[in-house]
């Protein structure tokens, strides 16, 4: 059994598609095949079942996949260490990050970054807030930009600072002039929002519900890049982050009173150290005067 045919198969189980997989991996279709093939018959069973529309895992596929994955990480991650020792740093180095984040202008960081270390890939993932904190645990997320509240118990929180939540109008709503806005003169409005079980929704609700009531919404999304379209299409207004209602030029951002606090951090797996290629991140980031300590977390249940 050899780390390119788990490789293959990997790329295989995670994009269910082969033509996907095997530029996935910089191969032909055929030699993936062919690779998947063998490591079959080295196992005595198929791990695939394939037909003309998609492929899915069988019963062994499914059993192998973590393992599989752990040793493709197992071996990156020693390959980095020596290249640490050599001085010449490389690998892969992933990174979660929430929509909408402003406390650190990322693009420019990454760019830093590759200039100093440009043989380590970059891989980046928008998620929801406990779905990147259960990747990083995890393993899957090297690192990642959230916003409080998250579930911190395996997690380490870098704490990145605060920046209030906008309220996103459209130019010609009544609202966009004004500098500040009242929560409760939005007693009447309607909303376009996140879904009801994500944090950062249930975070606003209950600020609002503090204030003595509740919204109207009328439209959910779990991404909130929706939420901007929906807005400028005149749906509703929402809360959103100021770097998100900066990229359309539909839209005002308007300050509220009360401030609708966005806490920003970075995490990172409290169960383990991390990569040779993550620790370098950490390192441009606190060079860049970003983090300013560690934040603490009782442990919630996961709202996902």
């Amino acid at each position: 059994m050899e780390l390119r045919q788990l490789k293959h198969f990997v790329a295989v189980a995670e994009e269910l598609h082969f033509t996907r997989a095997a530029a996935k991996v910089h191969v032909v279709q055929s030699t993936l095949s062919a690779s998947i093939s063998s490591l079959e018959q080295e196992l005595g069973t198929a791990l695939l079942v394939r037909n003309n529309r998609r492929v899915d895992l069988t019963t062994a596929g499914l059993a192998l996949l973590p393992d599989a994955q752990n040793a493709l990480a197992a071996a990156e991650h020693a390959r980095a260490a020596v290249d640490a020792v050599k001085g010449v740093l490389s690998g892969r180095l992933s990174i979660g990050v929430i929509q909408g984040l402003g406390a650190v202008d990322l693009p420019a960081l990454l760019a830093r970054y590759h200039r100093s270390f440009p043989r380590i890939e970059i891989a980046m993932r928008h998620d929801p807030i406990d779905t990147l904190v259960h990747a990083t645990a995890d393993g899957d997320l090297d690192l990642a930009f959230v916003s409080q509240p998250y579930d911190g118990s395996r997690v380490k929180g870098l704490s990145l600072g605060s920046e209030p939540l906008a309220l996103a109008v459209r130019h010609d709503d009544p609202l966009a002039d004004r500098d500040v806005v009242d929560l409760t003169d939005l007693r009447d409005r309607e909303f376009v929002e996140r879904r009801s079980d994500l944090r950062t929704r249930l975070h606003i609700d209950g600020i609002c519900a503090d204030l003595g009531f509740v919204r109207t919404v009328c439209a959910e999304s779990n991404t909130p890049i929706d939420l901007v379209d929906l807005v400028a299409a005149g749906v509703g207004i929402a809360f959103l982050p100021p770097a998100l209602v900066a990229k359309s030029d539909q839209l005002v951002g308007v300050a509220t009173d009360p401030v609708i606090p966005r806490e920003l951090a970075l995490i990172t797996p409290s169960e383990r150290a991390p990569s040779p290629a993550a620790a370098a991140f950490l390192g441009e980031l606190l060079a860049a005067g970003a983090g300013q300590g560690h934040t603490s977390q009782r442990r919630e249940p996961s709202v996902v």
